[in-house]
């Protein structure tokens, strides 16, 4: 856990129910970094467990970067139960449906089928409860997390979408880190860097990235751009030889001519 904006936890990136089980919010607590990269059966099924307790984006990014984000208990298709929302918004009892055991989607979205958020006992009251125990939704501006904005993230962390976006993106930046730390420029080799000071640093290693974008695009050049360069003949065959007559005189001569 991160931190909190309007009573949900930042757990790994991603606003949640506050009353997310412990057990579910402390997952990725003091992994390593080959843990992560290749998580466990059990880390994989906490991983999955915590996605019903995220809150769910309801509205996107306005023109000042706001966003609208729902309870996980509200709306019509709720991903949890919650007693302390029931008792905040005085939702009826539900009616009782027949569910076709066979359907494993009918199963799925029965009420009985969703995890039930466990509330203290006993129970805060109405105005001690944060913000989003008050309201179905919320609104997120940038700032409100503070110096903690940078670690929110779209996608839940360690999910299959969020790999499947993470891997792509580190495939990546480790190949352009490989072409700069390689034998062609070895950006890493300090002889290299012979300039002294943090500015003349940065703006070195600013122009040797540049010869890299520029040694990328000519090699993709290289290797898709097929095209034969122009030759003589193409050019003799453009050139137009000068109109050496006189143009043609139209209208009325000038007067006295």
């Amino acid at each position: 856990m991160q931190g909190s904006a309007h009573g949900a936890l930042l757990i790994d990136g991603s606003l949640a129910c506050p009353l997310m089980p412990a057990r579910l919010a402390q997952a990725t607590t003091g992994l390593d970094d080959a843990a992560i990269r290749t998580p466990t059966k059990e880390l994989t099924a906490l991983i999955a467990a915590r996605e019903p307790y995220l809150l769910r984006l309801k509205q996107n990014a306005n023109a000042d970067g706001a966003i609208r984000l729902q309870c996980p208990a509200a709306g019509t298709s709720p991903s949890v139960t919650c007693p302390r929302f029931v008792r905040l918004h005085q939702r009826g009892p539900r009616r009782s449906t027949a569910v076709d055991l066979t359907d494993a989607r009918q199963r799925a979205a029965h009420v009985s089928a969703k995890p039930r958020v466990l509330s203290p006992t006993p129970d805060h009251k109405t105005s001690e409860l944060p913000k989003i125990c008050h309201q179905q939704t919320i609104t997120l501006h940038p700032g409100d997390l503070g110096y903690l904005d940078k670690f929110r993230q779209d996608l839940p962390y360690l999910s299959p979408s969020w790999r499947g976006t993470y891997s792509s993106a580190r495939a990546m930046t480790e190949g352009l880190n490989g072409r700069l730390k390689g034998h062609d420029l070895d950006l890493g080799d300090p002889k290299n860097r012979l300039a002294h000071g943090r500015v003349a640093q940065i703006l070195l290693a600013a122009l040797m990235v540049t010869v890299t974008n520029e040694l990328i695009l000519l090699a993709w050049r290289q290797a898709h751009d097929h095209r034969e360069p122009p030759t003589e003949d193409t050019y003799a065959s453009t050139a137009q030889d000068p109109d050496l007559d006189p143009p043609a005189a139209f209208g009325r001569p000038p007067p006295g001519a």
